[in-house]
Protein backbone atom coordinates (compact mmCIF):
# COMPACT_ATOMS: atom_id res chain seq x y z
CA UNK A 1 0.00 0.00 0.00
CA UNK A 2 2.87 2.35 0.80
CA UNK A 3 4.30 1.84 -2.69
CA UNK A 4 0.92 2.65 -4.25
CA UNK A 5 0.70 5.90 -2.25
CA UNK A 6 4.24 6.87 -3.29
CA UNK A 7 3.35 6.27 -6.95
CA UNK A 8 0.13 8.27 -6.55
CA UNK A 9 2.06 11.25 -5.14
CA UNK A 10 4.41 11.07 -8.12
CA UNK A 11 1.43 10.86 -10.52
CA UNK A 12 -0.27 13.90 -8.95
CA UNK A 13 2.89 16.03 -9.19
CA UNK A 14 3.51 14.88 -12.76
CA UNK A 15 -0.06 15.58 -13.89
CA UNK A 16 -0.23 19.03 -12.28
CA UNK A 17 2.91 20.09 -14.15
CA UNK A 18 0.93 19.86 -17.41
CA UNK A 19 -1.27 22.97 -18.01
CA UNK A 20 -3.49 21.03 -20.45
CA UNK A 21 -4.41 18.57 -17.72
CA UNK A 22 -5.32 21.38 -15.33
CA UNK A 23 -7.60 22.78 -18.06
CA UNK A 24 -9.31 19.37 -18.42
CA UNK A 25 -9.95 19.27 -14.66
CA UNK A 26 -11.25 22.84 -14.41
CA UNK A 27 -13.19 23.03 -17.70
CA UNK A 28 -16.32 21.17 -16.48
CA UNK A 29 -16.50 23.47 -13.45
CA UNK A 30 -16.54 26.73 -15.40
CA UNK A 31 -18.59 25.38 -18.31
CA UNK A 32 -21.29 24.17 -15.92
CA UNK A 33 -21.57 27.62 -14.33
CA UNK A 34 -21.57 29.59 -17.59
CA UNK A 35 -23.99 27.32 -19.46
CA UNK A 36 -26.32 26.80 -16.49
CA UNK A 37 -26.52 30.57 -15.96
CA UNK A 38 -27.29 31.10 -19.65
CA UNK A 39 -29.96 28.38 -19.62
CA UNK A 40 -31.64 29.81 -16.53
CA UNK A 41 -31.90 33.25 -18.16
CA UNK A 42 -33.48 31.73 -21.25
CA UNK A 43 -35.80 29.51 -19.15
CA UNK A 44 -34.32 26.37 -20.70
CA UNK A 45 -34.15 23.66 -18.07
CA UNK A 46 -33.04 20.62 -20.02
CA UNK A 47 -29.38 20.96 -19.04
CA UNK A 48 -29.55 19.78 -15.45
CA UNK A 49 -26.86 19.98 -12.81
CA UNK A 50 -26.57 16.19 -12.84
CA UNK A 51 -25.52 16.33 -16.51
CA UNK A 52 -22.67 18.69 -15.70
CA UNK A 53 -21.52 16.46 -12.85
CA UNK A 54 -21.51 13.64 -15.40
CA UNK A 55 -19.52 15.85 -17.79
CA UNK A 56 -16.84 16.21 -15.11
CA UNK A 57 -16.80 12.41 -14.76
CA UNK A 58 -16.39 11.63 -18.45
CA UNK A 59 -14.08 14.56 -19.20
CA UNK A 60 -11.60 13.92 -16.41
CA UNK A 61 -11.97 10.13 -16.23
CA UNK A 62 -11.62 9.34 -19.93
CA UNK A 63 -9.51 12.22 -21.27
CA UNK A 64 -6.90 12.01 -18.52
CA UNK A 65 -6.67 8.23 -18.27
CA UNK A 66 -6.75 7.04 -21.88
CA UNK A 67 -4.22 9.30 -23.65
CA UNK A 68 -1.86 9.35 -20.65
CA UNK A 69 -1.68 5.55 -20.45
CA UNK A 70 -1.00 5.32 -24.18
CA UNK A 71 1.83 7.85 -23.88
CA UNK A 72 3.29 5.89 -20.97
CA UNK A 73 3.09 2.67 -22.97
CA UNK A 74 4.84 4.35 -25.90
CA UNK A 75 7.49 5.77 -23.56
CA UNK A 76 7.93 2.37 -21.86
CA UNK A 77 7.12 3.94 -18.46
CA UNK A 78 4.71 1.09 -17.67
CA UNK A 79 7.40 -1.46 -18.50
CA UNK A 80 9.84 0.29 -16.17
CA UNK A 81 7.30 0.27 -13.34
CA UNK A 82 6.65 -3.43 -13.87
CA UNK A 83 10.33 -4.03 -13.17
CA UNK A 84 9.79 -2.45 -9.74
CA UNK A 85 8.15 -4.30 -6.79
CA UNK A 86 4.75 -3.09 -8.07
CA UNK A 87 2.59 -5.44 -10.14
CA UNK A 88 0.11 -4.45 -12.89
CA UNK A 89 -2.86 -4.25 -10.52
CA UNK A 90 -1.02 -1.96 -8.09
CA UNK A 91 0.24 0.31 -10.88
CA UNK A 92 -3.25 0.57 -12.38
CA UNK A 93 -4.74 1.21 -8.94
CA UNK A 94 -2.29 4.03 -8.22
CA UNK A 95 -2.84 5.70 -11.58
CA UNK A 96 -6.61 5.16 -11.47
CA UNK A 97 -7.02 6.48 -7.93
CA UNK A 98 -5.04 9.58 -8.85
CA UNK A 99 -7.38 10.39 -11.75
CA UNK A 100 -10.39 9.49 -9.57
CA UNK A 101 -9.32 12.09 -6.98
CA UNK A 102 -9.18 14.76 -9.69
CA UNK A 103 -12.58 13.59 -10.98
CA UNK A 104 -14.24 13.83 -7.57
CA UNK A 105 -12.64 17.24 -6.99
CA UNK A 106 -14.06 18.51 -10.29
CA UNK A 107 -17.52 17.02 -9.62
CA UNK A 108 -17.77 18.52 -6.14
CA UNK A 109 -16.79 21.96 -7.41
CA UNK A 110 -19.35 21.70 -10.22
CA UNK A 111 -22.02 21.21 -7.56
CA UNK A 112 -20.75 23.85 -5.13
CA UNK A 113 -20.17 26.56 -7.75
CA UNK A 114 -23.76 26.12 -8.97
CA UNK A 115 -25.67 25.28 -5.78
CA UNK A 116 -23.42 26.28 -2.89
CA UNK A 117 -22.71 23.84 -0.09
CA UNK A 118 -25.79 21.73 0.67
CA UNK A 119 -26.05 18.52 2.69
CA UNK A 120 -27.37 16.63 -0.34
CA UNK A 121 -23.80 16.64 -1.64
CA UNK A 122 -23.00 13.98 0.97
CA UNK A 123 -25.54 11.67 -0.67
CA UNK A 124 -24.09 12.47 -4.07
CA UNK A 125 -20.60 11.32 -3.09
CA UNK A 126 -21.37 7.63 -3.67
CA UNK A 127 -22.64 8.00 -7.28
CA UNK A 128 -19.87 10.55 -7.89
CA UNK A 129 -17.30 7.94 -6.87
CA UNK A 130 -18.96 5.08 -8.76
CA UNK A 131 -19.37 7.20 -11.90
CA UNK A 132 -15.79 8.40 -11.58
CA UNK A 133 -14.57 4.79 -11.35
CA UNK A 134 -16.60 3.73 -14.42
CA UNK A 135 -15.12 6.40 -16.67
CA UNK A 136 -11.59 5.99 -15.35
CA UNK A 137 -11.96 2.28 -16.17
CA UNK A 138 -13.22 3.10 -19.67
CA UNK A 139 -10.27 5.45 -20.12
CA UNK A 140 -7.88 2.75 -18.90
CA UNK A 141 -9.29 0.20 -21.35
CA UNK A 142 -8.81 2.70 -24.18
CA UNK A 143 -5.30 3.36 -22.90
CA UNK A 144 -4.35 -0.31 -23.05
CA UNK A 145 -6.24 -1.31 -26.20
CA UNK A 146 -5.39 1.55 -28.58
CA UNK A 147 -1.92 1.36 -30.06
CA UNK A 148 -0.94 5.01 -30.75
CA UNK A 149 -1.39 8.26 -28.82
CA UNK A 150 -2.86 9.97 -31.90
CA UNK A 151 -5.58 7.35 -32.28
CA UNK A 152 -6.01 7.15 -28.51
CA UNK A 153 -6.80 10.85 -28.19
CA UNK A 154 -9.34 10.61 -31.02
CA UNK A 155 -11.03 7.50 -29.59
CA UNK A 156 -11.07 8.99 -26.06
CA UNK A 157 -12.68 12.19 -27.35
CA UNK A 158 -15.24 10.27 -29.43
CA UNK A 159 -16.25 8.04 -26.51
CA UNK A 160 -16.42 11.00 -24.11
CA UNK A 161 -18.58 13.10 -26.45
CA UNK A 162 -20.88 10.16 -27.26
CA UNK A 163 -21.47 9.32 -23.58
CA UNK A 164 -22.18 12.97 -22.79
CA UNK A 165 -24.37 13.79 -25.79
CA UNK A 166 -26.64 10.75 -25.38
CA UNK A 167 -27.53 12.03 -21.90
CA UNK A 168 -28.38 15.44 -23.35
CA UNK A 169 -30.88 14.08 -25.88
CA UNK A 170 -32.37 10.79 -24.63
CA UNK A 171 -35.23 12.50 -22.77
CA UNK A 172 -36.52 13.84 -26.09
CA UNK A 173 -37.00 10.27 -27.35
CA UNK A 174 -40.14 8.12 -26.78
CA UNK A 175 -40.51 7.00 -23.16
CA UNK A 176 -40.26 3.28 -23.93
CA UNK A 177 -36.68 3.75 -25.18
CA UNK A 178 -35.53 4.52 -21.63
CA UNK A 179 -35.52 0.79 -20.80
CA UNK A 180 -32.89 0.39 -23.50
CA UNK A 181 -30.84 3.54 -22.90
CA UNK A 182 -30.65 2.96 -19.14
CA UNK A 183 -28.01 0.31 -19.82
CA UNK A 184 -25.66 3.05 -21.05
CA UNK A 185 -23.53 3.94 -17.99
CA UNK A 186 -23.70 7.71 -18.44
CA UNK A 187 -27.52 7.64 -18.45
CA UNK A 188 -27.77 5.41 -15.39
CA UNK A 189 -25.38 7.60 -13.39
CA UNK A 190 -27.16 10.80 -14.46
CA UNK A 191 -30.54 9.41 -13.41
CA UNK A 192 -29.18 8.42 -9.99
CA UNK A 193 -27.60 11.86 -9.49
CA UNK A 194 -30.67 13.72 -10.67
CA UNK A 195 -33.06 11.74 -8.47
CA UNK A 196 -30.86 12.37 -5.44
CA UNK A 197 -30.76 16.11 -6.18
CA UNK A 198 -34.50 16.33 -6.85
CA UNK A 199 -35.95 13.76 -4.44
CA UNK A 200 -33.15 12.80 -2.07
CA UNK A 201 -33.32 9.03 -2.73
CA UNK A 202 -31.49 6.42 -4.80
CA UNK A 203 -32.89 4.69 -7.87
CA UNK A 204 -32.41 0.95 -7.28
CA UNK A 205 -32.23 -0.38 -10.86
CA UNK A 206 -29.92 2.39 -12.11
CA UNK A 207 -27.67 2.04 -9.05
CA UNK A 208 -27.35 -1.73 -9.54
CA UNK A 209 -26.55 -1.25 -13.24
CA UNK A 210 -23.85 1.29 -12.36
CA UNK A 211 -22.26 -1.13 -9.91
CA UNK A 212 -22.44 -3.85 -12.55
CA UNK A 213 -20.53 -1.58 -14.94
CA UNK A 214 -17.73 -1.04 -12.41
CA UNK A 215 -17.41 -4.81 -11.85
CA UNK A 216 -17.61 -5.71 -15.55
CA UNK A 217 -15.08 -3.09 -16.63
CA UNK A 218 -12.82 -4.06 -13.73
CA UNK A 219 -12.92 -7.68 -14.87
CA UNK A 220 -11.99 -6.60 -18.41
CA UNK A 221 -8.98 -4.71 -17.02
CA UNK A 222 -8.00 -7.83 -15.07
CA UNK A 223 -7.95 -9.80 -18.33
CA UNK A 224 -5.83 -7.08 -19.94
CA UNK A 225 -3.44 -7.21 -16.99
CA UNK A 226 -2.71 -10.88 -17.61
CA UNK A 227 -0.79 -9.88 -20.73
CA UNK A 228 1.58 -7.87 -18.56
Amino acid sequence: MRQIIVLMKHEIKDLLKNPAIIVVILMPIFMSKVVTAAMSKSNAGFLLLSIWILFAQVMVGIMLTGPNLIEEREGKTIDALLCSPLNFRQILMAKGLTILLFSIFSQILVFIINEGFKLVILKLLLPMIIGGIIFVEIGAIIGFKISSSKNGSAVSAAVMVSLFLIVSVYKTLPGWTYNIFVFIPSIGITEVLNNLIQNGCFLLKESILSLAWTIGLGFWLTLIGRKY
